[in-house]
């Protein structure tokens, strides 16, 4: 006679290494609470970059198209003082992104130092005309834990990000 698995016995695996996802850390309080019980990606941004971020966020738009609706998107920018929530409409708007899928969240500076560093644990600090920041990608589960942190600008690693993705949706 087999055994049945009960719905608690039920492990996410990380789809590189057929391990348990961690859970990492508790994902920072932001005022997402249209976020639970749903997956989300978060990234780290901002408009006017001539770096990365053009990438990262071409990226996320790859990733709204590619994984299912359940999956929620966050780009916070770390440029809060030049991103107008209007600068961050046409961003999303040349991006495709679906306002009900994909929120850019703009925080004040202090607030925003305390989600990205003390909350995600990234890096972030003013430069001048730049803004130096993680280009990393949390994967966050629909109970609010931190299950995986990937490169926003390698292929190998957004790949493996889809896939822990889709193992989190229920």
């Amino acid at each position: 006679m087999s055994k049945l698995l009960r719905p608690a016995a039920l492990v996410l695996l990380c789809a590189a290494c057929s391990r348990p996802l961690p859970k990492l850390s508790r994902a920072p309080d932001f005022g997402q609470a249209g976020l639970a019980g749903q997956p989300w990606i978060a990234d780290f941004i901002y408009t006017t970059c001539s770096g990365p971020c053009p990438m990262i966020s071409a990226n996320m738009a790859r990733l709204q198209r590619d994984l299912p609706p359940a999956v929620q998107l966050v780009s916070f920018t770390v440029d809060p003082k030049r991103d107008t929530p209007a600068v961050l409409e046409s961003y999303g708007r040349r991006l495709g992104a679906d306002p009900a899928r994909w929120r850019f969240v703009r925080l004040p500076a202090p607030r925003l130092a305390g989600v990205m560093q003390g909350g995600f644990k990234l890096a972030l600090a003013p430069g001048g005309s730049a803004v130096v920041h993680s280009t990393k990608m949390a994967l966050v589960d629909g109970d609010g834990w931190i299950r995986g942190y990937y490169d926003g600008d390698d292929e190998g690693s957004l790949k493996r990000l889809e896939a822990d993705a889709r193992s989190l949706v229920r």
